[in-house]
């Protein structure tokens, strides 16, 4: 096995939280590129910092990339009004009953509650149903970005159950006015338009057209996905350099699109592929809009 393939679970790693991680243990301070771990000048440092960990710190750092990894997640989006300070949030690890969650009132199940902060913009929120018997453990994850008053929710069994009665009481004040907020085709339509602080366009790698007999006139098609570095810039230069005009990019309601950074889609929400600071920046200010 390959030095590579060892430390292959840090693939979507944060770079800031590995930093952070890595200077608290070894007392001291490292350079990491604000980038994919595995990548660059950062491949090498890494290799050789995990050689040199020990095995209950490298224990540690491989069950928080576990943890960490929501690539292919779609994550709900809810609304919330009237929050609180973050310092109520931002606690040590903390444990909590939850015998209200099961059926066996007498299992041995505690509760753990962890936060921790990816970046000025979002914080991570674990609660992990913690017990010996495998069939009732449960991990719930959640990611709270406070400027925007957006808390993303990984949907699954229980979820809401724990975000009102954990989390909510933790980050407004209105807990039972959380409003899930769906991806619609006018948010997605929004991509291309021009930050008004910044002045910057976001850039779309990937676009999903739906396409009905109705509005488009096209038969046999129900959508038509494009990809590539910037797509509307792309479709924009074939047009003007090769005459080819690719009108089915108005035929239909833009139903899904994406960046490096995350990808929204009607009927599924949103999904984040990086946690770095400069994605959570851009992924701010999209919840904006919501």
């Amino acid at each position: 096995m390959t030095s590579e393939t060892k430390i292959g679970f840090l693939e979507h790693f944060p770079t800031t939280i590995f930093k952070q991680l890595i200077d608290k243990w070894q007392k001291t301070s490292i350079e990491i590129q604000p980038k994919n771990l595995l990548s660059g000048k950062n491949l090498e440092q890494v290799i050789e910092i995990t050689k040199n960990l020990s095995a209950s710190k490298l224990k540690k750092l491989t069950k928080l990339s576990e943890t960490l990894n929501i690539t292919e997640i779609w994550w709900d989006i809810y609304h919330v009004t009237k929050i609180q300070p973050t310092s109520l949030l931002k606690k040590k690890k903390r444990q909590f009953s939850v015998t209200k969650y099961l059926k066996n009132d007498q299992a041995k199940v505690k509760g753990i509650f962890t936060t921790l902060e990816l970046s000025e913009q979002a914080i991570f929120i674990h609660i992990e149903f913690s017990a010996r018997a495998a069939a009732l453990r449960n991990n719930f994850r959640f990611i709270y970005f406070p400027t925007a008053k957006k808390i993303l929710v990984e949907p699954k069994e229980q979820a809401l159950d724990v975000l009102k009665n954990e989390v909510l009481p933790l980050i407004t004040k209105e807990p039972n006015k959380a409003i899930k907020k769906p991806v619609r085709a006018r948010v997605i339509k929004n991509l291309t338009k021009k930050d008004e602080q910044s002045g910057e366009v976001i850039v779309l790698t990937n676009l999903m057209i739906k396409l009905t007999l109705e509005t488009s006139g096209i038969e046999g098609l129900s959508h038509i996905t494009i990809h590539g570095d910037d797509v509307i810039r792309g479709a924009e230069t074939l047009e003007q350099r090769h005459e080819i005009s690719l009108k089915f990019m108005n035929s239909g309601p833009w139903t899904g699109a994406g960046t490096k950074d995350f990808k929204l889609e009607v009927g599924k929400g949103i999904q984040v592929h990086q946690l770095e600071k400069s994605s959570l920046k851009n992924l701010a200010a999209v919840l904006n809009w919501f």
